[in-house]
């Protein structure tokens, strides 16, 4: 139960953070939060069944600290395309290159909207070409990760992303255009 991963949001239904299903538990049962998606997971003990969230909502407001900058490395780039090749989709974790999808030698610069994450076999194959020249075409198309927190969200948790695809500000998700917090509101 403490390997599934819970979108807590806040009162006014935009993300804070992620936690442990058994830390939503807790947060629903104290009463502290209300479920707003469930999962097809139960939790049942002798004396009760328990659905096991996918996103809860808290009954008081949290005030975030203001968005922090994020870094322009390799280790982001890597987290923000998933570790996965973006030209063939192949998953090598560490042995991942990157890419300018324009060549620098192109006049491409080195930017996150530029650079991608490649397996080193496609990245040998597009060599010093764009990837129409190559024949090769970009799962996603590059954009810069809004914050550290939803960069934070796309690495730990790309098994839940589709159901928290609607609480996440648009440009939040790589590869699609998130509805932003107000699709997720219900009142």
């Amino acid at each position: 139960m403490d390997s599934s991963k819970v979108l807590i949001l806040n009162q006014t239904f935009e993300a804070l953070q992620v936690c442990s299903a058994r830390r939503a538990i807790i947060l629903l049962y104290t009463g502290r939060a209300e479920r707003v998606e469930d999962t097809a997971r139960v939790l049942r003990s002798p004396s009760v069944a328990f659905p096991v969230p996918s996103v809860i909502r808290l009954h008081r407001f949290v005030r975030k600290p203001p968005l922090q900058t994020l870094s322009f490395n390799k280790k982001n780039i890597l987290k923000r395309d998933g570790h996965t090749c973006q030209y063939c989709g192949h998953n090598s974790g560490e042995r991942m290159t990157i890419d300018h999808v324009l060549p620098r030698s192109l006049g491409g610069r080195t930017v996150w909207e530029n650079v991608v994450s490649a397996c080193r076999a496609c990245n040998l194959r597009k060599g010093n070409r764009t990837p129409p020249e190559a024949g090769m075409t970009l799962l996603r198309p590059p954009a810069k990760p809004i914050s550290v927190f939803y960069l934070g969200i796309l690495a730990t948790s790309r098994e839940r992303l589709e159901a928290w695809r609607k609480y996440l500000p648009a440009g939040a998700v790589a590869g699609g255009r998130a509805n932003g917090p107000e699709a997720g509101r219900r009142m």
